[in-house]
């Protein structure tokens, strides 16, 4: 028996090494690309922060000038305004990115959760913006809002009201119109699930109770998908910080500085000579440090505010 025990015990550690070593092969391409395009570009950005140099400095493997914390007080002591008006751009763009497609999408999920004829065509119909890749969205976009030949104010001259500037005053307006179009699929598939997981038995004892629609969904409905609603503006809200490539490609970030985001602040920075990498690399821990600063305000603002079956409220 103890010989039995000993081959057997043989056979489990090589069994054992066997898939440790299957494992480590099959995550080696992430641990790859989260080495080479992760940590190591993060490093260097920490170091790069406390130096002034340009890329082409770097490029040309010049000596790097140590400036210590000089980029981080350049920005937050208002020498440079602009990062700051970047900022209020940004979170200007996420809130009202967020919250209104949350409540457009909550909207549709709510409608195409009963049974309605050919709903399965409208959730497809509704989701195909999100498929479409977002630099073709952006060009037809910027087709329709382009200053001559622009199909809404072809639309609100009909209308008898007066065009509108689509990419001077109403920039912002403009890019926030295609980006909740695109957004909302996904969003509304996200609370389309979570709305068919409330228990009905609660909804028909709202209905003996005399509950009116409202009323169902204010006491039921939305307590029961808080945590879906929580991960929606988490995830928005930090997703919109990050915001470039729709300004980018519909605004350039114009007119002025009036649709430029943190992000292309951060890539205008990196490319001017007056500014360099290192500034940029500094703007981009103070934007990592904005995010996070949000991010852990709002789940403490939320604490106790979402409703979760098993653990109760958290």
């Amino acid at each position: 028996m103890k010989s039995l025990r000993k081959v057997y015990k043989r056979k489990g550690s090589k069994v054992a090494r066997r898939e440790e070593r299957s494992f480590y092969a099959f995550i080696s391409p992430w641990l790859v690309g989260l080495l080479l395009f992760t940590l190591i570009p993060l490093g260097c950005s920490i170091v790069f922060a406390f130096f002034d140099f340009t890329t082409q400095d770097l490029a040309m493997g010049n000596q790097l000038e140590f400036v210590g914390f000089k980029n981080f007080e350049d920005i937050l002591t208002g020498k440079d305004s602009y990062f700051f008006e970047t900022v209020g751009n940004t979170f200007v763009y996420a809130i009202v990115r967020v919250i209104v497609g949350l409540i457009i999408s909550f909207i549709f999920a709510v409608l195409l959760n009963r049974n309605l004829k050919l709903k399965r065509l409208y959730r497809i119909l509704i989701y195909i913006p999100a498929i479409i890749p977002l630099v073709g969205s952006a060009l037809v976009w910027k087709g329709l809002f382009d200053e001559r030949f622009s199909f809404f104010n072809f639309l609100l001259n009909y209308l008898g009201f007066a065009p509108v500037n689509w990419t001077g005053d109403g920039a912002m307006g403009s890019v926030l119109l295609m980006s909740i179009w695109c957004g909302i699929g996904p969003t509304m598939i996200i609370i389309l699930a979570a709305l068919q997981n409330v228990p009905t038995e609660l909804m028909e004892a709202a209905d003996i109770d005399g509950a009116n629609v409202f009323q169902k969904y204010r006491a039921i409905v939305i307590p029961m998908i808080s945590p879906t609603i929580l991960y929606i503006l988490v995830t928005g809200f930090i997703g919109c910080l990050q915001a470039y490539a729709e300004f980018d490609l519909v605004t350039g970030g114009g007119p002025g500085h009036q649709t430029t985001t943190m992000a292309m602040f951060v890539i205008n920075a990196m490319n001017d000579s007056t500014y360099g990498l290192g500034y940029a690399c500094a703007a981009a821990w103070l934007i990592f440090i904005i995010v996070m600063a949000f991010t852990l305000l709002f789940f403490k603002l939320t604490q106790g505010k979402v409703y979760y079956a098993e653990g109760g409220d958290n």
